[in-house]
């Protein structure tokens, strides 16, 4: 007579699979939030951390992504070299984490800035609301610190265009209607 034997299977679950499982309720009919925040950390190590491109030196990436085309240099030039990076130091040791799977999904997949090909990522979080608070304080640098306060709190998110687009150097417009006058 045959025989089967069930072997389990105990391969790492991956970032949508735990993200999927906030839909399986305990036995208490409670939401497993945990799983969420799991995909979040799951995604961050296995999808943005061995695909972003870093540098060592913040002058240094800054210096790149303007000499490849990626920034604005007007936006930069209309500050103190020293206040920039500065603002970008301070903005890296906010203490700032995506809490939600589909949070960090969206920031990456729709508004980090990507090398030309999409194959890298260029700038996590901080570091976009940072080069938009720049663009939107024209060179005021008590504002420019103030509006990356608020976005890094969640306090102030910008609308999808101007999120997206500021600080680029081939970019969209910052905003998403027009008004026309007849």
């Amino acid at each position: 007579m045959a025989t089967t034997t069930a072997e389990r299977i105990t391969a790492a679950v991956d970032f949508h699979a735990l993200n999927a499982m906030l839909n399986l309720y305990d036995s208490e009919g409670r939401i497993p939030f945990e799983k969420d925040r799991q995909a979040v950390e799951a995604f961050m190590a296995t999808q943005v951390q061995p695909n972003a491109l870093t540098f060592p030196i913040q002058e240094d990436k800054l210096s790149w992504l303007v000499s490849e085309g990626y920034y604005d240099p007007q936006v930069l030039a209309g500050y103190d070299r020293g206040f920039v990076l500065a603002l970008f130091a301070h903005a890296r040791r906010a203490p700032f984490r995506f809490q939600t799977f589909l949070g960090a999904w969206k920031f990456y997949t729709s508004y980090a800035l990507k090398t030309f090909d999409g194959k890298h990522y260029l700038e996590d979080f901080a570091e976009r609301s940072v080069m938009v608070a720049l663009t939107l304080a024209r060179g005021d640098e008590q504002q420019a610190r103030q509006l990356t306060e608020e976005i890094l709190s969640g306090r102030f998110q910008p609308a999808t265009p101007t999120f997206l687009n500021a600080g680029k150097q081939q970019r969209g417009e910052l905003i998403s209607c027009f008004l026309a006058a007849y």
